[in-house]
Parts: C-alpha cells; structure tokens; sequence
C-alpha cells in the first residue's frame, strides 16, 4: 500500500473540519505579535521549520491529504484567525489553500535551497496564517517541505509537535511525544501576583542599554539570508558535562564569544554595554503541546561584554540560565502576561526586541529525538526558521533533530552572509573542548 492510499485511509474516516471559528468558552487570542507586525510592515513576523527529505517529490495530491491528516489531529490548525473580513474567514478549511510547490533553480543545491528560503520568508501567508510550501530541483534526489506560520499562532516547540505528530507514523496521536507535564498550579491570587511582580521586575530590565552588534540608522534591507551548521548531539552533551553544564548553556556561552569576535572582525567591539540575549522559555505542557498560540516567556540573560574567556563565560551563563530554568517550574509562569491589559502585554513585546535593549534573539527549540519519515522517504534534517526582529540585523537558534544538534543563523542580507558565524561559534566550541581536556 503506498503512502497516498495510506492517508487516504487515515483521513478517510474523519468527519469534515467545520466551517472556521473559536468554539464558546474556548481562551482568549493575544494580539501583541499582530500588532507587532502592524508596527513594522517591513518585518515577517513568520516562523517556520525546514525538512530536508530525500526521495521523489511528493505532488499535490499527497501534500493535501497530509494537511488533512494535520488539521484532523490538531484542529486548532483549521480554525479563521482572530478579526478575519470577507468571505474566506468564514469558508470551510481547505487543504489545497495551505500547499504551495516552489521549483528552486536545478543543481544549486544547499546554496539553492537557502536563496529560496530567503526568498520565501517575505511571501506572504494564507489567511488562516500558515502555510506549507514544497522546495525541489536544487538537488537530485531530495526536496524540502517547509511548514511557516505567523508567530502570534505558532512557535518553535508548536512546530516541533506538528512535525512529530503528523510525521512520526499514521497511527499516532496528536498528544504523543508532547513536553513533560509540569506543576500543576493551584488557584492562588497570591501567588500569582507575586509572579507578575517578580516578572514585572525582570522585564524593566529590557530599559537599560544593551550591547549592539551594529551602530543606530544601520541600513536594512529586510531580505534574509540563513546559515546553519552540525554537531553530534553526543559530543556537545559530552563538552557541557565536563564543565557542569547543560547543553544549552554550552550554546548561549559560545554564542556570546562568537558574536564578539564577530563583531570585532566587523571593526565594531561591543563597547561596555552588557550583551543581552532574549531567551524565549517554553510555557508548553502536554495538556496543551498541540493548541494553536505562542506560549512562551521571554527570558533575558545578561553578560559583561568584557569576559574573553570561555570557561568563565560559560560560568556566567550558568549562573544566569539557572534562575531561567526554575521559571520552567513555576506553575504561575507568565502571569505578568495573563494579568496586564493587552496594550501593556504589546509594549513588553516592544521592549523585549527592541535592539536598544536586546542584543541577540537566542532561541532554543529541541526537535524530535528520532528521525522521521514521509512514508517511504527519509527526513534527513530539520531546521528552524526563527524570527528576526525588527531592527535586528541577525538571531540565533539552536536545535537538535535524532543525533544531531545544529546552530542556525538568519541575517539581514545587508551584513552579507552569515556563514562566518558558524565557523566562530564551532571554534568556540573547539576551545571548550580543549579547556575540559576532551
């Protein structure tokens, strides 16, 4: 039995996605990241995730019933935006709107395929603000299919989970592999407020300068380039647990040295401002892995500019992320965001990327710890594709996919290719290698 029929069966049975909109009594939309991207038209607020398959192309037909599949085990998926107009908000879902095939120049392999995407973050999304699209011909053999979405619906542990419940076999559920279930939290108003206190406190923290990468009034295009480069997942675990770290910390640690040699390079130390690195926390629990939303919190982590070496560094970064990780714990988490008044909400979101305050977007997003199939084909990788802020000339993701961690750049083209970056943050890396006598 072929893939094709296989969904066809799989979706076969499944009653018809009704016509679009939230059910009573279902939560509330946020509307700071689509003011965000009314404040700036210039900037894609999309977020997205890349799969690098090999194996013949799949057609249309194919494409549309894995929508369907998807849309069936996270109906959010299939739901109108919030304050959609016209005609289309309220028509019933339909997959062949959410399937777009892009032929990529032949024989420019990966080089091919990253113009593509740099291309194809400025297309706009569906109206039910996602989108899958299928990259082919820039190498035989392989395509890549590419899931995008506006960031106030989707982010990067959502994508992780439609990736994983859609792809890891045709009889699995929407709920499997899903984050750990975290604490429970008990209905305190106490509690709670003293959350938002602590978080209020932390986001006032985004007034003070930061250090910036490039000077005021730098010139952007808004055209994008992405870099992306590989580590064995082992190896990195095995380089943090030698400095009692995690790996994560071994990322923001070598990001850090990176971006300043990468600065110094560019003739433009940082100066005595704190490099400040937006951390997006994951609020994500099993009950609600799959639900359509941005449930994260921001988290800054604060380095003096000034520390050049790596084990110290690293022990900054360790000291910085640990009272990151116990907001993981926090069963009141977010409650600064669930207790102010959306316009407040709106104008933390402001500051927490403003480029004034926030030196460097660093997102961590763990993707699935087996690989995955398109039925009969082999998903060789899977990359994110993080946001670039307004103002920002880059960001930095960090990712795993099976065995494989990997660090991911997205640039503004008007700083050229990014690709350098890579190569800084693996020599960063090497040295920590080297310091824990590896």
């Amino acid at each position: 039995m072929s893939f094709r029929d296989v969904l066809r069966r799989t979706t076969g049975g499944q009653e018809p996605v009704p016509a679009a909109g939230r059910q009573a009594g279902a939560r509330e939309w946020k509307g700071a990241f689509f003011d965000y991207a009314a404040a700036h038209p210039g900037t894609s607020v999309a977020v997205g995730g890349v799969t690098r398959i090999t194996g013949d192309v799949p057609d249309h037909e194919e494409m549309c019933l894995l929508v369907d599949l998807a849309a069936a085990r996270y109906p959010e998926l299939a739901e109108a935006p919030p304050g959609g107009s016209g005609r289309r908000a309220a028509a019933p879902f339909a997959a062949a709107d959410h399937v777009f095939r892009t032929p990529v120049a032949a024989g420019t392999g990966l080089d091919g395929l990253r113009a593509a995407l740099g291309d194809l973050a400025a297309a706009p999304l569906p109206e039910r603000l996602w989108g899958v699209w299928v990259l082919h011909g820039y190498a035989p053999d392989e395509f890549a299919v590419v899931l995008r979405g506006h960031h106030a619906h989707f982010d990067g542990m959502l994508l992780t989970e439609l990736f994983r419940g859609t792809l890891s076999g045709t009889a699995a559920s929407s709920k499997a592999g899903a984050p750990p279930p975290g604490r429970t939290a008990r209905p305190s108003t106490a509690a709670e407020l003293a959350t938002a206190v602590r978080e209020g406190i932390s986001a006032l923290g985004g007034l003070r300068r930061a250090a910036r990468l490039v000077p005021d009034g730098f010139p952007l295009t808004g055209r994008l380039h992405y870099a992306w480069g590989s580590v064995e997942l082992a190896r990195l675990r095995k380089i943090a647990a030698a400095h009692g770290a995690t790996p994560n910390d071994l990322y923001l640690s070598a990001l850090a040295g990176a971006l300043k040699s990468w600065a110094r390079e560019r003739g433009r130390p940082l100066g005595r401002q704190p490099m400040r690195m937006m951390v997006p926390v994951t609020l994500r629990r099993r009950d609600n892995a799959g639900e359509r939303g941005n449930a994260v919190l921001g988290a800054a982590v604060r380095l003096p500019v000034g520390l050049d070496d790596p084990v110290e560094r690293l022990e900054h970064v360790k000291a910085r992320t640990r009272k990151v990780r116990s907001s993981l714990f926090n069963p009141h988490a977010g409650a600064l965001g669930r207790m102010v008044p959306d316009r407040f909400g709106r104008w933390l979101l402001e500051l927490d990327l403003h480029p004034r305050s926030t030196t460097v977007l660093a997102t961590h997003v763990p993707g699935p710890d087996k690989r995955l199939q398109l039925g009969d084909r082999v998903i060789t990788d899977v990359m994110p594709l993080t946001l670039l802020p307004a103002g920002h000339v880059l960001a930095a993701c960090f990712s795993s996919y099976a065995t494989t961690a990997r660090i991911g750049f997205v640039a503004d083209r008007t700083v050229g290719d990014c690709d350098g970056l890579v190569q800084l943050w693996m020599h960063e890396l090497d040295e920590m290698t080297a310091r824990a006598g590896l």
